[in-house]
């Protein structure tokens, strides 16, 4: 049996739990989960909900882990992997599930240069969520069928075993580099975020001016404006941690909107926005 602990119990961290949980039902006991985090009552809550076996809020519990899985912020990685480094066994692994991976594998890779007896880090990136966080939310069936982009060295025997766990709950693992992975995803996924933010944020200021406002919303509002519901201290640093990719395609939205609106004159050329 694997012990597996995930660092940062929520909607991402509880869902990998409960795929893991799922594994066990099918498998008879593939692997221990244990949870780790600061506060005692959602890990509580976790367990109660099936999601780990057992939790603590002491990261020197995880010392005989088999793999670790950072689920917490972007921001918190690096300093995440520091500290369970100290504990680890020879041989463990430690991943990420963060949207974003150029900055941390490059921080990550600087330590591991420095010294050689750091624990193999695996840079991961399931293509999974929601706008909901916490394991209230946690879903067992997430991860099916999503896409998990890995970023790190294919052919290492870590990242052999990370992917072949993510695969066994139901993911397609794709490799890239870091780099290629952040340019891609800024797209695809921080950008309409951005767009989601920046749009409510300007509906909810005309609200306060006009509530007749908030009587004319419907479908598309709600499509529009669903991911502007996620955490702020998830998104932040994701923002910030892919800055320069987000202000080149901000810079080209911009543009691409203001040629459709330049374009409310000339229908043929309008018509070329439509698929």
């Amino acid at each position: 049996m694997k012990k597996i602990a995930i660092i940062g119990v929520g909607l991402m961290g509880g869902s990998l739990g409960l795929a893991l949980k799922r594994l066990n039902d099918k498998n008879k006991n593939q692997y221990e989960i244990l949870g780790i985090g600061r506060n005692e009552k959602k890990l509580q809550k976790a367990k109660e909900l099936g999601a780990i076996d057992s939790f603590s809020v002491d990261i020197s519990v995880l010392r005989d882990s088999d793999m670790v899985f950072i689920c917490s912020p972007v921001d918190t990685v690096v300093d995440m992997y520091k500290s369970v480094s100290k504990y680890l066994k020879k041989g463990a692994v430690v991943a990420d599930i963060g949207s974003t991976k150029e900055n941390i594998e490059a921080k990550i890779k600087a330590l591991r240069i420095k010294n050689k007896n750091l624990p193999e880090f695996v840079g991961c990136h399931p293509m999974a969520g929601t706008e909901n966080n916490g394991v209230e939310y946690a879903k067992k069936d997430l991860y099916d069928n999503a896409v998990t982009v890995i970023t790190s060295d294919k052919k290492s025997k870590g990242t052999k075993t990370v992917a072949e766990l993510w695969k066994n709950i139901g993911c397609k693992v794709i490799y890239m580099s870091a780099k290629e992975h952040d340019k891609y995803v800024a797209f695809t996924s921080h950008m309409p975020h951005i767009i989601a933010f920046v749009y409510y944020k300007m509906f909810a200021e005309k609200s306060l001016k006009d509530k007749n406002i908030q009587n004319l919303t419907a479908g598309s509002f709600k499509s529009i404006t669903r991911v502007a519901k996620s955490s702020p201290e998830m998104w932040l640093p994701i923002f910030l941690n892919n800055k320069n990719n987000l202000k080149i395609l901000s810079q080209q939205l911009c543009k691409e909107i203001k040629t459709f609106t330049d374009s409310f004159n000339n229908t043929k050329k309008l018509k070329k926005f439509f698929y």
